[in-house]
């Protein structure tokens, strides 16, 4: 098992009023790093009227105003990148945070972003599928061919590439059956949405691990993360009416922030945390509802002592 739960923000997105100043950013990703928080996570959102940065974008920035943080995208949505570009956006994240950075992707996204980017539903699966081979291979050859039904390549290079022997680790997104089977196969990690309550996760841990062991791989091995929306307040309701909004516009009405959120006082948080923990994560990343230093603070100092993690 890893030696330590890791913990990390995701840098908040889902706002419905204007964007925060661009200063707090700065002071969210720096507040992060010196409160030692181990990653900083960007999500993607394509459409829509929740403000949410690009992901690239929002860790570049990030990359350049901190030194040792962790950075991972949680997650891109691949199928509207080509391969190519994909392994490239990666790459030159690697290159520009010195090896900090992990890619998290999956091959979701909503119908309308399908639309308007004219790439057909049904064509995700195996272009995820090549989408995974081709930036494997990108990022440890020095010159790639490939044939496949979407991705043709013909004696490809891209620069800057990961040094000889170490790549940048791959975290999938989803919660399919499929999805589990290609982390246990050719992924270093899983990354569970906000989406899955514990009970589905713990179920969803002990496939992968099953996958994996099949697979010939040690299941210890893989990093299991969550990503849970989160409110420190001093009223629960308070906490919550902070989280409804933007999360419903953001996943739907049918969203239940009740059963999928933790809220309220640092003790309410790690309750409803713990079961995640439970349930096989390694890696939890939070979801705040703005770049507020002082709800890090909080999170950092009396939330996290109080979880247990089953892996020390």
């Amino acid at each position: 098992m890893p030696s330590k739960l890791k913990f990390g923000p995701l840098v908040p997105g889902n706002f419905l009023d204007p964007m925060p100043d661009p200063h707090k950013y700065i002071e969210f990703f720096q507040a992060s790093e010196s409160l030692a928080f181990d990653t900083l996570w960007s999500t993607e959102r394509v459409l829509g009227q929740p403000g949410v940065l690009d992901p690239f974008t929002a860790l570049a920035w990030a990359a350049g105003t901190t030194s040792t943080i962790g950075l991972g995208t949680a997650v891109v949505l691949s199928s509207f990148r080509h391969p190519v570009m994909l392994a490239k956006a990666a790459a030159s994240m690697d290159h520009i945070s010195t090896g900090r950075f992990s890619l998290g992707i999956s091959l979701g996204g909503r119908v309308d972003e399908f639309e308007a980017l004219g790439i057909p539903l049904r064509q995700r699966p195996r272009r995820f599928d090549e989408t995974i081979a081709i930036i494997r291979h990108l990022w440890s050859k020095r010159e790639v061919s490939y044939t496949g039904r979407h991705f043709n390549l013909d004696r490809v290079t891209i620069s800057p590439r990961p040094p000889a022997g170490r790549s940048i680790p791959v975290l999938l997104g989803g919660g399919a059956d499929p999805v589990l089977r290609r982390v246990a196969s050719v992924a270093d990690g899983w990354i569970a949405g906000s989406s899955a309550n514990s009970d589905q996760m713990a179920q969803r841990v002990e496939n992968l691990r099953a996958y994996a062991q099949e697979a010939g791989r040690n299941p210890s091995t893989l990093e299991i993360g969550k990503l849970i929306y989160t409110a420190v307040d001093a009223t629960s309701e308070r906490a919550r009416t902070r989280l409804e909004g933007p999360l419903k516009a953001y996943y739907g009405s049918q969203y239940d922030v009740d059963k999928l959120c933790a809220f309220g006082s640092p003790q309410d948080c790690a309750s409803a945390i713990q079961p995640y923990l439970d349930a096989g994560a390694t890696t939890i990343l939070f979801g705040l509802t703005s770049p507020d230093v002082n709800e890090l603070e909080l999170m950092k100092r009396e939330v996290l002592p109080l979880l247990r993690y089953a892996g020390t």
